[in-house]
C-alpha cells in the first residue's frame, strides 16, 4: 500500500522535484506572483503535508531534487523500508543512508557510487520511479515513441530510453514543444502542480486522456473521404508481409469506408495493429473475423472467449465500422454487436472525432492512436 496515493496515482510525478515530509506549514516567502502558474497546486501539496518549507518556511519552489531527497520520497510514496544494507561507498553516515540503501537496486545502471546530494536528472527520475511503481522493461509499448515525438530523442541515455518510453506512454512523464528534455533537472513546483493533478485523478475529478501524453500534437480526423487508395494500401501489406486474407479483405474497407463515411485506410492500419496485418497470433483467432480486437458484452479478461466472433471476413469489416460509429457518432449500418451498445451508452459516446483521441479509449494505452498514425499510416501512405 501507498501512504500517499496508489502506485497509479503516483507515476504522475515523473516531471516534479523534489518533495521533502515534514510538520512545517507556512512560508515566509511570498512566490505566488512568480509561480502564479503553480498556486493551487503548491497549496494542495503544504495542505496535505506533502510539501513543506525550511527551516526559515521557504518553499524553495526553485530548488532541485537531490538523489537522497528522491530516494526519500520514493521509499515514502510507495512504502519502501529502509535498508541497512548497500554497496555504495560513499553514503555511510549520509541522513538518507537507509532510504538510499533500499532504492538501491531501482538504479537501470549498477554502481559503488551514489552521489547522494547530486540533482537528478528527468531520465533517472524516470527509470526509478517507473520501477519503484512496479513496472519493468518488458512493460514497454511502443519503443518508437521518443523518436516519433521528440526532437531531442537522441539525447536520452541508452540505460533509461526504455524507462523514459514507459513514462511517455502512460503520461508518466509529459515533454514540451517537441522536447522532452531528459537531461533537465527538476523542480519542487513542477511536483506540485502535478500531485494535485494526480489527486485529482484517482478522485475521478479529471479523466486522463491522450491529450495527456505532451507529445508533439496532431489531430487526424476520422470521418471523410478516403485519402490513400486500395492499391496503396495493398500495396504496402504486401511488402509489411501481411497474411494473404488481410490483403484481399482491403477493398472491402475502401467500400464501407464511402459507405459510411469514414476513413478506410485508418480503419486497415487498425485493424493491421490488432491482427499483426492479419497474422494473428494472439487471443484472437484468424476464423473469428475480428479485424479490430472487439471484446464481447462483459468479457473477464483478454481471453479468446473475451472477443466477439463473427460469421464472415466481410461481416467483421462492417462491425468494425459500426463499432467505430458508436465512438464517431455515426448511426451504424445492419445488425450491431453487443460491444457497440456498451460503447454507445458512455458518456463520452460520439464524441471521439480524431484517430489520436481513440487513445485510452477503444483501449488503455494513450499512445493508441499516434501509434496507428506513425508506425502504420504514415508508411502505408508513401506508397
Amino acid at each position: 500500500m501507498l501512504r500517499k496515493f496508489s502506485a497509479i496515482l503516483m507515476t504522475f510525478i515523473i516531471a516534479a522535484s523534489g518533495v521533502i515530509y515534514s510538520s512545517a506549514s507556512s512560508t515566509s516567502e511570498d512566490w505566488t506572483e512568480e509561480y502564479s502558474w503553480a498556486v493551487d497546486g503548491v497549496n494542495y501539496c503544504m495542505t496535505n503535508g506533502i510539501l513543506t518549507g525550511d527551516d526559515f518556511g521557504n518553499l524553495n519552489l526553485a530548488d532541485n531534487l537531490t538523489r537522497a531527497q528522491m530516494a526519500k520520497m520514493l521509499c515514502e510514496t510507495f512504502d519502501i523500508a529502509q535498508s541497512g544494507e548497500t554497496e555504495f561507498t560513499d553514503i555511510d553516515g549520509h541522513w538518507a543512508y537507509g532510504y538510499l540503501a533500499a532504492i538501491e537496486d531501482l538504479f537501470p545502471v549498477k554502481s559503488t557510487i551514489c552521489n547522494p546530494d547530486e540533482a537528478v536528472t528527468r531520465e533517472e527520475f524516470a527509470a526509478l520511479l517507473v520501477r519503484a511503481s512496479g513496472l519493468s522493461a518488458s512493460n514497454i509499448r511502443n519503443s518508437k515513441i521518443l523518436d516519433a515525438n521528440f526532437y531531442d530523442a537522441a539525447d536520452v541515455g541508452s540505460e533509461y530510453k526504455t524507462y523514459l518510453c514507459i513514462a511517455v506512454e502512460r503520461a508518466y512523464m509529459k515533454g514540451s514543444d517537441g522536447y522532452i528534455r531528459p537531461k533537465d533537472l527538476l523542480t519542487r513546483a513542477e511536483v506540485a502542480v502535478l500531485v494535485q493533478r494526480v489527486a485529482q485523478n484517482n478522485s475521478g475529478e479529471i479523466t486522463l486522456t491522450w491529450e495527456d501524453l505532451g507529445v508533439i500534437s496532431s489531430y487526424t480526423e476520422l470521418i471523410g473521404e478516403a485519402q490513400i487508395t486500395v492499391e496503396q494500401a495493398q500495396a504496402w501489406a504486401e511488402d509489411k508481409g501481411a497474411a494473404q486474407i488481410f490483403i484481399d479483405i482491403a477493398p472491402t474497407y475502401w467500400y464501407y469506408g464511402e459507405l459510411f463515411g469514414l476513413r478506410p485506410e485508418i480503419l486497415y492500419a487498425q485493424a493491421a495493429k490488432e491482427t499483426a496485418y492479419g497474422n494473428y497470433g494472439g487471443a484472437v483467432l484468424p476464423e473469428m473475423n475480428n479485424w479490430a480486437g472487439i471484446k464481447i458484452k462483459s468479457p473477464i479478461g483478454d481471453r479468446t472467449e473475451d472477443h466477439e466472433s463473427f460469421d464472415t471476413p466481410e461481416d467483421g469489416v462492417r462491425a468494425h465500422f459500426n463499432h467505430m460509429c458508436a465512438y464517431v457518432g455515426l448511426e451504424p449500418i445492419g445488425e450491431v454487436h453487443d460491444r457497440y451498445y456498451v460503447v454507445a451508452s458512455l458518456s463520452w459516446a460520439g464524441t471521439v472525432k480524431n484517430l489520436e483521441a481513440l487513445g485510452g479509449r477503444w483501449c488503455p494505452d494513450l499512445y493508441y492512436g499516434y501509434s496507428i498514425l506513425h508506425d502504420y499510416i504514415e508508411e502505408m501512405s508513401e506508397y
